[in-house]
């Protein structure tokens, strides 16, 4: 999941917060199998670096500050200077049918992939 998914992306539809995205990236390390993280996706440049800090220090399990440290691009990030970005109001239109359909819809596909041994 690109962080198009971020919210205020500039192209993405979605609303979510870096901890609703990293939560992701727990539920896959909780599988403790090796796993590779790659960064990338999102359409608002300040986001991008700010999701993949956070999700790399989910992955390795390490805390970092909501407050950014002083460094060459500390002005992209104003004017809050901070980790963690505020979500918007926007409206959920996903209904409870609509997201039920869509779970059941994947683990019809997962079921039939093929575990590795």
């Amino acid at each position: 999941c690109g962080a198009d998914s971020l919210s205020g992306d500039r192209l993405g539809c979605f609303n979510l917060s870096l901890k609703g995205h990293a939560d992701c990236v727990e539920f896959v390390k909780s599988f403790g199998v090796p796993t590779l993280l790659l960064g990338g996706g999102g359409y608002t440049l300040r986001n991008v670096p700010r999701c993949w800090t956070y999700e790399t220090a989910v992955m390795l399990g390490e805390d970092v500050k909501d407050e950014l440290p002083y460094n060459d691009y500390f002005e992209y990030f104003g004017p809050d200077h901070r980790l963690h970005l505020p979500v918007s109001n926007m409206e959920n239109l996903n209904s409870p049918q609509y997201l039920e359909q869509t779970k059941l819809q994947l683990l019809e596909v997962l079921r039939d992939v093929e575990p590795v041994h």
